[in-house]
């Protein structure tokens, strides 16, 4: 029986500390959490760990503010790369990948009433249509932000824009010029239609952020920030050359303790 006992509670532990990540190391470096979707997954869908519900996210927004850290948009983390502002001790910069309604009428409202900022990354050639990238029947697809909803948002000063290509490709499969001709012309189109500069760049599927031709196309198109989707922190001051910024992955069915492990480990589970 004790054998027993010592069995279930070694099993139990190992679990735990394969499932939280609460033994490891604290992990210095600047936070960016990524999020896709707020709200409640639909019927059919498969990728549920996309999608954050909007009780949720709130609670974990108030959790950082609760906390001292100060949310950024892309502009003043570019400023704090330049060194033209310093960076907050306990910063965290919030981003959205691909642009969704749901950004706008879920994300954006809890924001802008906590005081706090975010950043969304949008595909351009999907702005008020549907997230055709995904497969519909593994991901229905839903409606994307529209031109009106994101320049509102960019005005209220809550939330500001960067780029995630114009169609969403796995750039590495594409030829060179065109990998390029994603990165470049998305950013020549947001700052057409929104005005201002876009600063930043997030490699579709992470796909490319490791390759070194992709992230000098990345420089080249005028980008002074690239995003991996590589889970972790990244090393204040960041030094470009070492590789893109690390992102911190939300996923629906985490918790508080989750959020705690990312901001403190650099991962919140192991699997």
């Amino acid at each position: 029986m004790i054998i027993l006992i010592f069995l279930v509670l070694f099993l139990t532990a190992a679990f735990l500390s394969a499932r939280w990540t609460w033994w490891r190391r604290q992990m210095p470096g600047l936070a960016v959490l990524c999020y896709h979707k707020i709200g409640t997954p639909p019927s059919g869908s498969k990728l549920k760990e996309l999608w954050v519900t909007p009780a949720k996210f709130r609670s974990q927004v108030k959790y950082l503010l609760d906390n001292g850290y100060k949310t950024l948009l892309f502009s003043e983390l570019d400023a704090a790369c330049k060194g033209t502002i310093s960076l907050p001790e306990k910063a965290v910069v919030i981003t959205f990948d691909d642009g969704y309604e749901n950004n706008y009428t879920q994300a954006w409202p809890i924001l802008r009433e906590l005081g706090a900022k975010g950043n969304i990354f949008v595909v351009f050639n999907t702005i008020g249509k549907v997230n055709i990238w995904h497969d519909p029947s593994s991901e229905p697809w839903i409606n994307m932000a529209t031109a009106e909803m994101l320049l509102e948002i960019k005005k209220s000063g809550v939330m500001e824009l960067g780029s995630h290509t114009m169609n969403h490709p796995r750039l590495e499969t594409l030829e060179p010029e065109n990998a390029a001709w994603e990165m470049r012309e998305s950013k020549r189109q947001l700052e057409a239609l929104f005005g201002g500069e876009i600063c930043a760049f997030a490699y579709p599927y992470g796909n490319g952020a490791s390759s070194p031709a992709l992230r000098d196309q990345a420089l080249a198109a005028g980008y002074s920030l690239d995003f991996s989707f590589t889970q972790g922190k990244t090393l204040w001051p960041w030094n470009r050359k070492h590789g893109p910024l690390d992102r911190l992955f939300i996923r629906g069915d985490e918790n508080i303790f989750d959020l705690e492990l990312h901001l403190s480990r650099g991962a919140s589970r192991l699997f």
